[in-house]
């Protein structure tokens, strides 16, 4: 399940490993063997023109005890399984949030259509806690923002407040829901901020 060229070719770089890891990130982690590379995007699996919602979150959750990652494939396919499979919470709602922008229409029709991605591409020192801003402002300069300026007549969803932030950081305009993963989505008004989010991206492709 491979995103199209364009957002590969903007995110191939961060496997060199990201020359990030040297200046703005060296609070970050690059350790491949136990996980610990950029991931967490998904879909676009047709063509940019094709891609309607983008779905932005923080970043990603610490890995799985599993997780050995050589090339950028294996956090593609191991990302994709999680979500098809709903591994875990923020996987179950990204479900949920699918489902509402997009109806009865199957895991890999929904992917066609939509584009997920984290405003930091490499998971917290502590995870959920904050990152320094060098490193989230380098990561949303270097690859966040050249990925939504690529997608920028799509619905842009960001998931929770630190995405929100990063969004805000490199000028682009999105809609506020809240966040996928906890603690954000036990809040009582996440969901109804997910189906407004749905609601919106309805009306506009109706206009």
């Amino acid at each position: 399940m491979k995103p199209c060229n364009e957002l590969l070719k903007i995110l191939e770089p961060a496997y060199a490993p990201c020359r990030n890891f040297a200046g703005a990130c060296n609070s970050l982690i690059w350790d491949p063997g136990n996980g610990h590379v950029p991931r967490g995007f998904l879909g676009a699996t047709s063509s940019i023109s094709d891609v309607e919602l983008v779905l932005v979150f923080a970043e990603p959750g610490d890995p799985h005890f599993s997780e050995n990652h050589k090339t950028m494939e294996t956090t593609l396919e191991y990302t994709y399984q999680c979500m098809k499979h709903g591994t875990d919470l923020i996987h179950r709602n990204v479900r949920t949030i699918l489902d509402l922008c997009f109806p009865d229409e199957p895991f890999d029709d929904q992917l066609r259509k939509t584009w997920m991605t984290e405003s930091l591409l490499c998971s917290a020192p502590e995870e959920g806690k904050s990152v320094k801003s060098t490193a989230w402002r380098a990561c949303s300069s270097c690859y966040l923002k050249p990925q939504l300026d690529l997608l920028s007549k799509a619905f842009i969803v960001a998931l929770g407040l630190k995405a929100q932030q990063r969004l805000r950081s490199v000028g682009l305009t999105f809609f506020a829901a809240g966040a996928a993963s906890p603690p954000g989505c036990n809040l009582p008004s996440t969901r109804d901020s997910w189906l407004k989010a749905a609601m919106a991206l309805r009306t506009r492709g109706r206009n």
